[in-house]
């Protein structure tokens, strides 16, 4: 800051410091305003998805543990139905649990033999196509 000499010097040192500080509140403000905009929860839940969903090692893995349980549900109700017995319950969570992980740890190699079988499903099938061989006149 340099030396001030005069009322006016003053004067204009007190208006250039006003002016930042109304600057810096203005800025306090809005970056207030953005701070709590972000972090309410639907903005932290949404926010949360868009990281989620836009790294692919984060969306494989998600969508790994889905099928994992998803299938282990699956098999629970199969395999134990509705029961109410105790054993069937703890058997039901056992069987389930297990099933969900190992799916969600081998759901790379899951995705890639659907993917396959789904190719020999619905994949195109060649005609056979007999050779016409014409006859000269």
């Amino acid at each position: 800051m340099k030396s001030i000499y005069s009322a006016a010097e003053l004067q204009e040192a007190i208006d250039e410091l006003e002016r930042k500080r109304i600057n810096q509140e203005l800025d306090i403000h809005d970056h207030f305003e953005g701070l709590v905009e972000n972090l309410k929860p639907a903005n932290l839940v949404k926010h949360t998805f868009q990281d989620i969903l836009s790294s692919p090692s984060a969306r494989n893995n998600l969508l790994g543990s889905a099928i994992g349980l998803g299938s282990g549900l699956l098999s629970r109700k199969l395999l134990v139905g509705k029961s109410t017995s105790i054993l069937g319950k703890t058997i039901g969570s056992l069987v389930q649990f297990g099933v969900a992980g190992v799916i969600a740890k081998n759901s790379e190699k899951i995705k890639e033999k659907a993917a396959e079988l789904i190719g020999r499903i619905f994949g195109r099938k060649k005609r056979y196509q007999p050779d016409i061989i014409e006859e000269e006149k």
